[in-house]
């Protein structure tokens, strides 16, 4: 029965999402293209402040693309299993644990999707625009493009040492960011519900509740970890590390496991509540 409420459910969400994520590709494509336009082949001074407004411009399209789905889908939840529509939802023949698991699926791979997205937006504007200005002969097109090609050397330099390992744990943090994000989100506002004539209200304060809890453990963590570093030889002074890779790579674990933790709680917690709490408007 799980397969066929993920089917449906998938049915129902996919064209907003895609939609977001349309409007950010094309987004992508016409900054980029921007920069082909003859004003980049000039000594005009204000061709850096000018490129910084549009990758600005660009980042804010990337944030309104995640917040929009992120909004979308917490809509939605909150309407199939709280309102007059969670009547119908929970008359299904099928148990709390398969409606909570389709929601938490669904919203976790497009909360994935969305990531992925906004990696390739970046990928594809970066592509464009080094395309665009490396025939150019503008101080600015030129800086860049020298930039650009000067990446492969700085792979190999000593301060790009434990980058691998780096590319690693950010990989796993996104992949438990996306399963994390989606149970905050579902986690807050079941609890939310508790709070009957403050509903919203109570599903924001225990969204930041939740988002103040993994800060707590991961600094729990991180701390302590930093102190055994400092006590070290290796890190006898941190600051004088050619690279900041063996730092980060821990810490990016450590913060995907206090995620990982803090999500497997409120799904339970949110199963609990919608089985035994339930409350509709």
């Amino acid at each position: 029965m799980l397969g066929k409420l993920l089917k449906h459910e998938w049915k129902a969400v996919w064209k907003v999402p895609v939609l977001l994520i349309a409007v950010l590709m094309i987004t992508a494509v016409l900054a980029g293209l921007t920069f082909a336009l003859p004003v980049w082949d000039s000594e005009w001074v204000g061709l850096p402040l000018s490129g910084m407004m549009l990758i600005l411009m660009f980042y804010f399209a990337m944030i309104a693309t995640v917040l929009g789905i992120t909004i979308y889908f917490a809509v939605r939840y909150y309407k199939n299993m709280f309102t007059d529509e969670g009547y119908l939802t929970h008359t299904l023949p099928v148990t709390a644990r398969q409606l909570l698991l389709n929601k938490t699926i669904t919203m976790s791979v497009w909360n994935l999707l969305a990531m992925i997205a906004v990696a390739a937006s970046v990928f594809v504007f970066l592509v464009i625009m080094f395309l665009a200005l490396a025939p150019k002969d503008g101080s600015f097109a030129r800086d860049l493009v020298e930039a650009v090609k000067l990446w492969p050397e700085a792979l190999n330099s000593p301060y790009m040492d434990g980058f691998e390992s780096f590319c690693f744990g950010a990989l796993f943090t996104v992949l438990v960011g996306a399963f994390s994000n989606t149970m905050m989100l579902i986690g807050a506002i079941t609890l939310g519900q508790m709070v009957r004539k403050h509903r919203i209200l109570g599903a924001v304060g225990a969204y930041f509740g939740f988002q103040i809890i993994i800060q707590i453990l991961s600094s729990a963590v991180f701390i302590p970890l930093m102190i055994k570093m400092a006590d070290s030889s290796y890190y006898q002074n941190i600051y004088e590390l050619q690279t900041p890779f063996p730092v980060l790579t821990p810490f990016y674990f450590m913060v995907a496991g206090a995620s990982l933790v803090v999500g497997i709680g409120l799904y339970f917690m949110s199963e609990y509540l919608i089985r035994h709490k339930l409350e509709l408007e």
